[in-house]
């Protein structure tokens, strides 16, 4: 999955080298392992956002869990909005604290920071400033950060 600059805010969308599926009904996506799925697609647009298809899953053909050694980059931006928000009851933050040294990301996967990098990470989000960090699969859907630019 990769941050998906959408048209007003951010998103945690899936990312396919050989198809255009940013989301698939139906699929629950497990951090740590690659899938082959088998979809059905439908054709729905196109929308203003170039929209063309919407899938649903039919099988999943294969999930391979990946080696501990695989490193993958993602994009961490504490903003979900690219404005100030001024309405009520509505949260333009990704990150929520879970505990000292973890975070939720987009409600869909936690991030451990390990102490090196705390106080960066805090730095960055308290300044509401994005990075790009390279992390490592932990479990089901937790990920650590081991470095980032």
């Amino acid at each position: 999955m990769y941050t998906q600059n959408y048209e007003h805010f951010k998103r945690l969308v899936i990312d396919s080298p050989d198809s255009e599926a940013e989301y698939v009904d139906g699929f629950d996506f497990e951090w740590g392992y690659y899938y082959t799925l088998k979809v059905k697609e439908k054709n729905v647009g196109p929308f203003s956002d170039g929209t063309r298809y919407d899938y649903s899953l039919l099988k999943v053909i294969s999930k391979v869990k990946v080696a501990d050694t695989v490193i993958f980059k993602m994009p961490i931006d504490p903003l979900r909005y690219y404005h100030k928000l001024k309405e009520d009851g509505i949260s333009n933050y990704t990150l929520s604290q879970l505990n000292d040294s973890t975070y939720l990301y987009m409600d869909k996967v936690e991030i451990e920071i390990p102490q090196k990098h705390l106080e960066f990470f805090r730095k960055n989000i308290n300044n509401e400033v994005g990075f790009r960090g390279n992390f490592k699969f932990v479990n089901g859907r937790r990920v650590r950060l081991v470095s980032f630019r």
